[in-house]
């Protein structure tokens, strides 16, 4: 289960599978949760209207167009936190999803595993970028993907998180918090709490220190 509370949920997709699918997974992380479904963007509409949604997760193309307008409708400030899942990976369709609220975009043959970082972050109000899914067109930098030292030494020796590794990789590239805020998809704030992280977990007090560390071992 996951450490996040949610009561109400709305799926919307034309394929009643689909709904249920989506459906079996959100039950095994939230037992309590009520769902509503929609087979198309009237039936959404209608939920949107008449329930008390705390998440939305939508197939981008509901009949009888896609979702869009129907966001520019709905979304407030903070947004009501929409999962978008989608056949394209259009960086201009996705920058102008998350312009209009939307939390966190995900390609449909993304696993389980995708689905529950996507619905993770909405609830906390941060956006997710799914496998392949990108704002700008350029593959989101993994460090630990490139070079199988860095993620072995790092995290197997002062147990960095995944996320931590993502963000030492884009420190060693010499990048600032909000650079790397802006690679990542998350708040500066995040950042810095991350980078603290780093430093306590490999016990130094800077940067310098830390990446001395890293070209001691080759990593740099």
């Amino acid at each position: 289960m996951m450490h996040a509370y949610l009561r109400e949920a709305i799926i919307a997709d034309p394929h009643p599978l689909f709904r249920e699918g989506v459906e079996a997974r959100l039950r095994s992380w939230f037992p309590e949760i009520a769902i509503r479904h929609a087979a198309d963007s009237d039936g959404l509409s209608e939920c949107l209207r008449t329930g008390h949604a705390d998440l939305v997760i939508s197939e981008m193309l509901l009949p009888p167009g896609d979702i869009l307008s129907l966001l520019e409708r709905f979304n407030g400030s903070p947004p009501l936190p929409f999962v978008i899942i989608s056949q394209y990976k259009d960086p201009k369709l996705v920058r102008e999803l998350c312009k209009l609220g939307v939390l966190a975009v995900l390609h449909k043959g993304s696993g389980a595993e995708i689905l529950q970082a996507a619905v993770r972050h909405a609830l906390r109000q941060e956006i997710f970028l799914g496998p392949g899914i990108t704002m700008t067109g350029q593959a989101e930098a993994k460090p630990e993907e490139t070079d199988p030292r860095f993620k072995d030494y790092f995290q197997l020796r002062f147990e960095l998180t995944r996320r931590e590794i993502e963000v030492l990789g884009l420190i060693k590239r010499g990048m600032k918090n909000r650079e790397i805020a802006e690679a990542l998809f998350i708040s500066e704030q995040t950042v810095s709490v991350h980078r603290k992280n780093i430093f306590r977990k490999v016990g130094v007090n800077n940067t310098q220190k830390l990446l001395r560390i890293t070209y001691e071992h080759h990593l740099a």
